[in-house]
């Protein structure tokens, strides 16, 4: 059988002196990869009316504050359209008054049959997958351009990126 203490120092450790450290602390250092605060991304869809060209401005999506850049890193686009109609998509931006034009490279993905309202059509797809990088300030606009105005088409255009000082 265990003994009980007696003693009042032995049942009760008594503190002396507290030792005062403070408390430490991380030290604040720069991010390594800022662009992850700061990153965005956009997307609109439209249809492609009947006019040879169709401008769909992405300016309005993405806010870049006065002193600042916007980089675009990157850029993809499905664009339908009736077959056998070849399309083309430009990137606008810039920087300041200097315009910058990019011409963007589209892939045709086949040929597939559509809606059958009003009449049964068949349907073109082509897609574009980007990894660029554009600088802006102000601009981004895309523009669709294609070759056959009978039958109106759809597009949807995504960016993304992040805004830099």
């Amino acid at each position: 059988m265990a003994r009980r203490a007696t003693n009042a120092r032995l049942a009760a450790p008594v503190v002396r002196r507290a030792v005062r450290r403070p408390v430490p602390r991380p030290k604040a250092r720069e991010c390594e990869d800022c662009r992850a605060w700061t990153a965005f991304q956009a997307t609109t869809y439209g249809i492609l009316s009947n006019a040879l060209n169709t401008t769909f401005d992405l300016s309005s999506a993405v806010k870049i504050p006065k002193g600042k850049r916007a980089v675009i890193e990157l850029v993809t686009a499905s664009i339908f359209v009736p077959a056998k109609t070849w399309v083309s998509l430009r990137m606008y931006t810039s920087l300041g008054i200097v315009p910058s034009n990019l011409d963007l490279y589209l892939t045709p993905q086949g040929v597939h049959s559509g809606a059958n309202v009003p009449v049964p059509r068949t349907r073109e797809t082509w897609v574009a997958t980007h990894s660029l990088r554009a600088y802006t300030d102000n601009d981004i606009s895309f523009d669709i351009g294609r070759d056959y105005l009978d039958e109106p088409g759809d597009a949807t255009i995504c960016i993304s990126g992040y805004i830099a000082s």
